[in-house]
């Protein structure tokens, strides 16, 4: 969520995410790139009070960081990708920013260090730096080809970035996307981005809404475009997309308010479910409000481990606020009531 948007956490609300971080326990470490970029990153618990809470819903809690970095560059997360052994993470700015961090994990799969990080500014298909109103990158998902699609608000659009050595290193081309698109509101265009295992890309907006309250997405193979809708839950809006190798998707949700307050819920969406003209409508399977440690999420990537199962990353956009916290939180994905993978 962008910084027009009831960027002033309430005050109960501000003096909580203080409180959650003060009492997460040990600090961790800091980690510095060649470019001289620090992020500390220090371990939390999902429930400072009861650091035996582990499980919600049908996720496991793993591993909490609060990202923390005096780099004025560093801040606004809004797209979370992964590479497929869940060494190197990417992530996108709603200031025009890609950042790229090392992951450590233990034998476990537990996320155990982050470290090595590194910040440019996107580039225009021109390959200039971003700048005014093309800079609120919002969604993030790899291409099969090892590229990067981007997704825009504002300037309503999606760039894919050629895989490259250096992510992010060479000029995006554009990506057609529907007409339609031009009419959703400033600060409520594509918010999430996925790609289907058959190739497809799958959009959805943050709220352009149908007349019947549902928000408008898109399947989209070349310049073809299929629409459907999703149903929110009550006060929500959909700010992530992240696609399960057997073709569901998850669909992170976000209140934030500053009366209703912040909380998130992971829906999953069948993959039968997703087809041309259809209403969607998800089945929750987690939902996270204080005191758990949760704050304006907005980003989301899933990796599969064939020994340990799926692990599901859930990123925060601190609105470059002082009265939020860029979190980073790790969970494992159980199925039919048993860990998909736990030794």
């Amino acid at each position: 969520m962008k910084s027009n948007k009831s960027v002033i956490f309430p005050i109960f609300f501000a003096a909580l995410s203080i409180f959650l971080s003060l009492s997460c326990g040990v600090r961790g470490s800091t980690g510095q790139s060649s470019d001289g970029t620090r992020v500390e990153a220090i371990p939390i618990e999902l429930d400072p009070k009861n650091p035996g809470v582990r499980r919600v819903g049908t996720l496991t809690y793993l591993a909490g960081f609060e990202l923390r970095s005096t780099d004025p560059r560093f801040g606004g997360l809004s797209g979370l990708a992964l590479t497929s052994d869940g060494s190197v993470l990417y992530a996108i700015s709603d200031r025009g920013y890609w950042l790229r961090a090392l992951l450590r994990h233990d034998a476990d799969g537990r996320l155990t260090e982050i470290s090595g990080w590194n910040i440019g500014r996107l580039l225009t298909p021109e390959g200039d730096a971003v700048s005014g109103l093309l800079i609120d990158a919002e969604g993030l998902a790899f291409g099969p080809d090892g590229s990067f699609v981007v997704s825009f608000e504002r300037m309503h659009r999606l760039w894919r970035y050629p895989s490259s050595p250096v992510a992010f290193s060479s000029p995006p081309r554009s990506l057609p996307v529907p007409a339609e698109l031009a009419k959703a509101p400033n600060n409520g265009g594509i918010e999430g981005v996925t790609v289907l295992p058959d190739g497809r890309l799958l959009i959805i907006t943050e709220e352009y809404r149908n007349p019947d309250g549902s928000v408008k997405g898109w399947l989209i193979r070349g310049d073809r475009f299929e629409p459907f809708s999703y149903l929110s839950s009550e006060g929500f809006s959909p700010t992530d997309l992240a696609t399960l190798p057997n073709g569901d998707v998850l669909l992170l949700e976000r209140r934030y308010g500053q009366l209703a307050g912040v909380a998130v819920r992971i829906q999953i969406l069948s993959a039968a479910s997703i087809r041309p003209g259809s209403q969607l409508k998800g089945e929750e399977i987690a939902s996270l409000a204080p005191p758990l440690a949760v704050d304006n999420f907005e980003g989301m990537a899933v990796r599969e481990d064939p020994r340990l199962g799926t692990f599901v990353y859930l990123i925060s956009d601190d609105n470059y606020s002082p009265f939020q916290k860029t979190y980073l939180l790790q969970f494992r994905l159980e199925r039919d009531g048993e860990s998909s993978g736990r030794r």
